[in-house]
């Protein structure tokens, strides 16, 4: 059994969506590390997928879209990591890593090297899980065992990480579980350590309302108040972007019904949008930050 506490179990619940992703003959990706978890849990004894569920009413609404939006993020962060790769950046940080296997699947070139923060229990159960199945690296890899609660950041340097060079980094899944005032002093750490150039993806919470007695209750129930992850990289001196489901995955040719991912109920009752993947590019310390 993996012990992990509550929010290190949701860890587990998309390196599930990643193993059935990864097993599909039409898969967008490949994640070792997933699939050897759960192979044998979505496969029959001859090795066949077995079929997802119908969509019969709102609790598989809710699951469907949920694998929309995992596989989307994967995809988006995927290729935000190869393009600051193509650009020459060789450092990428993924903070809050849970069970990342960026390190184990992308070729991001021979001098990379991607810092995997995390707190020492998760770091702990994934160092284990890697050293059972035997996983190699396809890039540098170093970890780094520090919370994000505390300072974060002298760790990172004593790994190796560079302020003077630019940086890739990674926030999957990762500020929503923060309480908003330790989530705005990642962002402004993340600036404070980042050299022009350097980038950044993260993934930003919807507003749609989650139902008290749908699947994901209890996940929902871990969330915080968002912090204004959007402007608050604006104003410490990113450049954001933003896209969606929809968007990342039709781009990589798979449609989707939008209904499962797109516009639905925000908690004031109006209609909110789905969530967000934001993807920004530092130029300066120059701009202020805020309070």
């Amino acid at each position: 059994m993996i012990d992990l506490d509550a929010v290190g179990q949701t860890a587990l619940g998309v390196a599930y969506v990643r193993a059935y992703e990864s097993l599909r003959r039409d898969a967008l990706f490949a994640d070792p590390l997933a699939v050897a978890l759960f192979d044998s849990a979505l496969t029959d004894p001859d090795g066949t997928l077995r079929p997802m569920p119908p969509v019969t009413d709102a609790a598989g609404r809710e699951r469907r879209g949920m694998y929309h939006w995992i596989v989307a993020r994967t995809l988006f962060l995927d290729e935000l990591f190869r393009s600051a790769a193509r650009d020459g950046i060789e450092q990428f940080v993924i903070l809050g890593s849970g069970l990342d296997a960026r390190a184990f699947r992308l070729e991001l070139g021979p001098a990379a090297v991607v810092y995997e923060l995390d707190r020492p229990p998760v770091v702990e159960v994934k160092e284990a899980l890697v050293a059972e199945h035997e996983l190699v690296a396809t890039t540098g890899r170093r970890v780094v065992q520090a919370d994000l609660i505390s300072d974060w950041l002298p760790p990172l340097l004593e790994a190796g990480l560079h302020t003077d060079e630019p940086t890739c980094w990674l926030a999957e899944g990762l500020l929503v579980y923060l309480e908003p005032d330790v989530a705005r002093r990642v962002i402004d750490t993340i600036g404070q350590a980042s050299a022009s150039g350097s980038q950044v993806g993260v993934t930003v919470r919807s507003t749609r309302r989650t139902r008290t007695d749908g699947p994901f209750a209890q996940v929902a129930a871990l969330w915080h108040e968002d912090p204004g992850i959007v402007g608050r990289f604006t104003d410490t001196g990113w450049t954001c972007e933003l896209t969606d489901t929809v968007s990342v995955l039709a781009a990589a040719g798979r449609a989707v019904d939008a209904e499962l991912v797109g516009p639905g109920t925000a908690d004031d009752g109006s209609a909110g949008p789905s969530a967000s993947l934001l993807a920004g590019r530092f130029e300066s310390r120059s701009v202020g930050r805020a309070d």
